[in-house]
C-alpha cells in the first residue's frame, strides 16, 4: 500500500475535488447534508483533474485534560 491516496465526494453530480487531505474532503461534505466522500489510490483518479493540495491544520491538544487550569493538563502530577 505504498501508492498515495486521496479523497474524493462520492454524491451523484459532484465534481469537487479530489483533495489530498481528509479534512479538505470533510469540509466540503459537511456543507452539503446529501455528500459523503471517500479514499481512493490516486492511480483510479482522472490524470487531467489536478488534485487539491492539504491545507495547513493547527495542532491541537487533544488529550482528556483531566486537570482543567493546569498548564500540563493530563500530564500534571501531585497538583
Amino acid at each position: 500500500m505504498s501508492e498515495e491516496i486521496v479523497f474524493v465526494c462520492t454524491a451523484d453530480g459532484c465534481d469537487e475535488g479530489p483533495w489530498q487531505g481528509s479534512h479538505d474532503a470533510m469540509a466540503h461534505c459537511s456543507e452539503h447534508p446529501d455528500h459523503g466522500y471517500t479514499g481512493m489510490p490516486r492511480s483510479e483518479i482522472d490524470p487531467s483533474r489536478d488534485v487539491i493540495p492539504a491545507t495547513t491544520t493547527r495542532k491541537r491538544d487533544n488529550r482528556n485534560l483531566q486537570h482543567k487550569g493546569h498548564p500540563k493538563g493530563a500530564y500534571a502530577q501531585d497538583d
